[in-house]
């Protein structure tokens, strides 16, 4: 699949200048009069973006499919559900723009589970925050901030590298990091070690594989049909013995968003002959919460590119 047709070339036919000029626009007029333009720019996307708004009806027909995928969206998806995507993914843009520039205040984030972090920090210990592009992963930084955890996200350069230059020229917290991944490289992986050894942690979204990845994925269940997971996190997972926290962080309101944490995996390593199951039966575990997520919020899952075809983005 081409960057024209993957989710980022949402991010990436945009310009520096565009974002700027929104960041702009939100600092004289504040966060609802940003929101009111989020239409005619989405409308943009609607209209140019074919393959986007093709994915986008992919999914919501794939969702749709399934008994409490219909009692979510309430009516067969049309292109005003698709619409309706775009824009609340150009709204959590928006919120991801304004508590990167370190407006926190102008976000209200409900939280749930963060006990499990404080406990993880009082013991020095480090763990894997998995998630997903459910939401807005960004939200965590937010609480990084507050209790003094250390976060290293993991962020793919190849693609979304505009974005990823505007969001970096925002970061106002010391207490994140990036770790920079480029498929087929393992300093990533050395990296991602050496943070959970530190005691710090490491936030992984596990529903995109990479076309260098495909030999580490397994093709498990998803909204009724078959669907390709990475297998990476959990491998990792399994040599480190560190736990995995689930995390979310939904959009429940304007400016408002939930966010949750649960032990998805308790610490241990696995023996090595075990890993390779072991990896397989919490990727098929990661792809039952992230469908229960989608039933949750259906236009909150933001992976705008042909998920089922074969799962991989190039």
């Amino acid at each position: 699949m081409s960057r024209r047709n993957s989710w980022v070339g949402v991010a990436e036919r945009g310009s520096l200048t565009a974002l700027f000029a929104i960041r702009a626009f939100y600092r004289r007029f504040g966060r609802r009069a940003s929101v009111a333009i989020l239409t005619p720019i989405t409308a943009y996307f609607f209209i140019t973006g074919g393959p986007i708004r093709r994915a986008s009806m992919d999914y919501l027909r794939t969702l749709w499919g399934t008994p409490r995928g219909r009692a979510a969206l309430g009516e067969p998806p049309r292109w005003r559900h698709v619409f309706r995507h775009i824009h609340a993914f150009s709204e959590n843009i928006l919120d991801r723009m304004i508590v990167w520039s370190g407006d926190t205040e102008q976000i209200q984030i409900e939280r749930h589970g963060s006990e499990l972090i404080d406990d993880l920090i009082r013991q020095r210990r480090g763990a894997i925050l998995l998630s997903s592009h459910i939401g807005s992963f960004d939200m965590l930084r937010v609480l990084s901030a507050e209790n003094g955890m250390v976060l290293n996200v993991l962020m793919f350069t190849r693609h979304a590298v505009r974005i990823n230059a505007f969001f970096e020229q925002l970061q106002a917290n010391r207490n994140l990091r990036l770790i920079r991944f480029e498929p087929g490289s393992l300093d990533a992986a050395f990296e991602m070690r050496a943070a959970i050894e530190r005691g710090e942690f490491v936030g992984i979204l596990g529903d995109r594989v990479w076309e260098s990845e495909q030999e580490r994925t397994v093709r498990v269940a998803f909204l009724g049909r078959e669907a390709r997971f990475p297998l990476g996190p959990f491998l990792l997972q399994g040599v480190l013995g560190c736990p995995i926290l689930y995390s979310t962080c939904v959009q429940s309101g304007p400016g408002r968003y939930r966010a949750t944490m649960r032990e998805f995996t308790p610490a241990g390593v696995i023996p090595r002959i075990e890993r390779a199951k072991h990896a397989e039966q919490l990727a098929a575990q990661y792809a039952a919460a992230l469908e229960e997520g989608c039933f949750e919020n259906p236009y909150q899952w933001f992976n705008f590119f042909d998920f089922w075809r074969n799962g991989v983005e190039r």
